[in-house]
């Protein structure tokens, strides 16, 4: 994601990780039971509720009374076991897998948070959760994922539709790939779509469509193709967004799970992006020229890959 980031780690990671039971593929339609023709008796059947195969939960804390925050002290542990934590991070929330709590959330607050609306950056990534032993080496602490917002990519995206449009880039470790998120236009409500690239022999190219529900809060369902796949049901006062996965075989497909955690991530900070490149995007609209200044770490994200290799 930028150029300090250990390249290799994500190589090594790749090559270890174990193939999946089911190669992406079209999602298979599920077969709806057509009601019996016997006559209809006074009492109706309480329809099933639809199945739910994984449950995830994005909590942004409010306040820094949490157990799981302990300051500089514990941040600076993150930062000894993995050189993906930043020196800049800050420990803002948790991540539930299934009721059980998997994962920290850090970024780089102060730079998102307290800096000019045109100058800000934001590079946010999740942790396995560290546990305390008796040996010197505590568990945990590991890179599981991460995005950030490229502030460029989005102002091309927003001269494609005309209007403002964010760019994520989200990365897991298995992936040496970066899948990028890009908000779309619809005349109601939102849409954003990102892509699953083939990790295995048989895996299919596929794009997952967020759809946007009108009302209160971060809502979407995930569809690939016209399959809904996921639920994402954001509560904006208290910055928690609840993740539920309907399909079985997308409930096991580890990248996608891990993606659909980082787009919880990016529901949290949507709002911020949008009054972001809606400011840059008006003062280059008619001239298409903009005095933002790119890092070079967002630099990095227009490379030629086939230039590096040289």
């Amino acid at each position: 994601m930028s150029e300090e980031d250990p390249v290799e780690e994500l190589e090594e990671a790749a090559k270890k990780a174990k193939p999946r039971a089911k190669s992406r593929a079209t999602p298979a339609k599920k077969k709806v039971k057509k009601p019996s023709k016997e006559p209809a008796t006074p009492e109706k059947p309480i329809p099933p509720k639809k199945a739910v195969y994984k449950k995830l939960k994005v909590n942004f804390w409010r306040t820094r009374l949490h157990d799981e925050e302990l300051g500089i002290h514990q941040q600076l542990k993150y930062q000894a076991k993995t050189r993906w934590f930043s020196k800049n991070f800050d420990i803002e929330g948790l991540v539930e897998v299934d009721g059980e709590k998997k994962y920290i959330i850090a970024f780089n607050k102060e730079d998102w948070e307290e800096k000019p609306l045109v100058e800000r950056r934001l590079s946010c990534r999740i942790f396995t959760i560290m546990e305390e032993t008796m040996d010197a080496q505590p568990k945990g602490g590991n890179f599981k994922g991460g995005l950030e917002l490229s502030v460029a990519h989005s102002l091309v995206q927003s001269y494609e539709i005309k209007h403002p449009a964010p760019v994520f880039f989200m990365q897991v470790p298995r992936m040496i790939y970066l899948a990028r998120v890009v908000r779309g236009w619809r005349l109601m409500g939102t849409r954003w779509t990102w892509p699953l690239l083939p990790e295995q022999k048989d895996d299919k190219l596929q794009i997952a469509h967020a759809k946007g529900i009108i009302g209160p809060g971060r809502n979407y369902w995930i569809y690939i193709g016209q399959q809904k796949i996921a639920r994402v049901d954001g509560q904006r006062v208290q910055k928690n967004f609840e993740i539920q996965i309907a399909d079985e075989t997308y409930a096991k497909d580890k990248t996608f799970v891990l993606y659909m955690i980082l787009f919880g991530c990016i529901c949290n900070f949507m709002r911020g992006a949008e009054k972001m490149i809606k400011k840059l995007y008006k003062k280059m609209r008619k001239t298409a020229t903009t005095d933002y200044k790119m890092p070079r770490q967002e630099l990095t994200l227009f490379r030629n890959p086939r230039m590096m290799r040289r």
